[in-house]
């Protein structure tokens, strides 16, 4: 099997939302994507799938973000992902994740945050974001809000409040 990471086709959002119906069982990650695709901030090249051939294997949204506290700095956040269940531990969720990682890096961003899967997202070098100072502005369950630091050299040096973007909030 050969798995290509690329942006995801406008054709393919119904495929990509399916992913997520079958990977959460419920219809709030496909809201929140979808919400989050009708942002004018909305930017499609971090809305990527995993694909072998023409078959979606797996889904990831990045979503822009913003850190407020001493200074304002522009992040993103991994808002959701999904692996078909049949494709499960095929590696592709992290791939998902690396690529993404470097799509953000592509743009500027230097930190990106995840609010689930902490010790999964740990192998791939995310930390804890609490005790770094770094808290969103909805909630989210203990110990599981998460930071990777794309510039290698931001954490410990920036603090405050994540802003998400109003879907995360209901509106």
């Amino acid at each position: 099997m050969e798995i290509i990471i690329r942006g995801e086709k406008s054709g393919e959002r119904s495929t990509s939302e399916e992913i997520l119906r079958q990977a959460y069982g419920r219809e709030n990650e496909v809201q929140l994507a979808s919400a989050l695709r009708a942002l004018a901030e909305f930017n499609p090249n971090l809305s990527i799938v995993a694909a072998n051939g023409s078959e979606i294997l797996g889904y990831a949204l990045y979503a822009r973000v913003m850190v407020s506290g001493s200074t304002v700095l522009p992040a993103a956040a991994l808002a959701v992902m999904g692996v078909r269940p049949e494709n499960r531990k095929l590696g592709v969720g992290e791939r998902l994740v690396r690529h993404g990682l470097e799509r953000c890096r592509g743009i500027k961003i230097d930190l990106v945050f995840a609010s689930a899967l902490p010790a999964f997202l740990a192998r791939m070098g995310f930390q804890a974001a609490a005790p770094l100072g770094l808290k969103p502005d909805w909630a989210v369950p203990e110990g599981e809000f998460s930071v990777f630091d794309l510039s290698g050299s931001r954490l410990g040096k920036v603090s405050g409040t994540v802003t998400y973007p109003g879907p995360y909030h209901g509106s």
